[in-house]
């Protein structure tokens, strides 16, 4: 009887490891190929970031703005570690992801903290911290432990969410979408084969607003002030590192009269917190016409390299006036 008790637990055991080995064997098979958009977010650190929700994960490419930075005396690489709106609103598990992003050696990094409405907002149903914590945790970032490692096994155990046989035959994916190491998600209006037309382009956008509006009334938010003390604690931690700018991203006027609506003074409120912490907010909600989005709310490849260069060149003039400014001080 123990022998046969025995043959059986011997053979559950050889078919645990080999399922077992199966399964790493799929996940890191998958992990040598695209495993989804945020994929490089979670395989390397960096000591300068692109923060926000998906505007931003769209409108800032880390190689563009490194080309404006060259003469800048600052740490790098950049990563866009910007994500979709239910994913890394500001709060304490974004922050936590955030400094685990960042090599403890660091003193020069440069970090780019996307913001909008839906950054500080909070679902209606969660109205204590307590409640939006809860929230947060259950999201990809509050998930993951494992941040900067490659194959991230645990990305795909936790956050793939699809069959693993993907990694043994290639996908395809949206053509007009480009994934990035650095972390930016460009969509591009034309490769060999399609064109995005204008007329597609206005589509969008209308959808978009429309989209937002019913949105708004299907699940109602509110402005979070738990979001908004864990956005000062994220700029204090991150002034310990490097600098800090804030930036609003253009938008179509359709979605920036929508945001008005529901949050008429906010750009008096971030402009009077950037006061505060002594960081300068570039305000683009003005310059639609100069980046255009493709769907209303995101800009399309050729405008986020226009508005990254941009960016940059405002941050490099910004740091080359504060080096003279030191410089002359301690001259007298």
């Amino acid at each position: 009887m123990k022998r046969s008790w025995y043959i059986f637990l011997a053979k559950v055991l050889v078919l645990a490891m080999l399922l077992t080995a199966t399964y790493l064997f799929f996940a890191r098979q998958l992990t040598q190929t695209f495993v989804s958009d945020d994929y490089a977010k979670f395989t390397h650190q960096s000591a300068s970031l692109i923060l926000g929700l998906s505007r931003a994960h769209y409108a800032f490419d880390p190689e563009t703005i490194t080309k404006q930075l060259e003469e800048v005396d600052y740490q790098g690489p950049f990563l866009n570690f910007a994500f979709e709106k239910s994913q890394s609103p500001y709060g304490e598990v974004y922050l936590n992801a955030i400094l685990k992003k960042i090599p403890e050696s660091t003193a020069k990094g440069i970090y780019i903290m996307g913001v909008s409405p839906g950054s500080f907002s909070a679902s209606n149903r969660l109205r204590t911290p307590e409640d939006i914590l809860e929230f947060d945790s259950g999201t990809m970032l509050g998930k993951m432990n494992n941040m900067n490692t490659h194959p991230n096994l645990e990305f795909v155990r936790k956050c793939f969410g699809r069959s693993l046989y993907k990694g043994i035959w290639p996908h395809d994916h949206r053509i007009s979408t480009v994934f990035h190491d650095n972390g930016w998600e460009e969509f591009r209006l034309y490769a060999p084969g399609y064109r995005i037309t204008q007329e597609s382009i206005d589509h969008w956008q209308r959808e978009t607003v429309s989209g937002y509006s019913k949105l708004a009334d299907v699940i109602p938010e509110h402005v979070s002030d738990y979001r908004i003390e864990w956005f000062g604690k994220t700029m204090d931690s991150l002034q310990k590192r490097g600098l800090v700018y804030l930036v609003r991203v253009p938008m179509h006027e359709g979605v920036l009269a929508l945001e008005d609506r529901v949050w008429s003074d906010f750009d008096k409120t971030i402009d009077s917190i950037a006061r505060e912490k002594g960081v300068p907010y570039l305000n683009y909600r003005d310059r639609a016409y100069d980046f255009e989005t493709y769907d209303g709310s995101h800009l399309h490849s050729e405008s986020a390299k226009a508005f990254s260069k941009d960016v940059g060149t405002v941050i490099k003039n910004h740091i080359v006036q504060r080096e003279l400014v030191q410089y002359s001080q301690e001259e007298y």
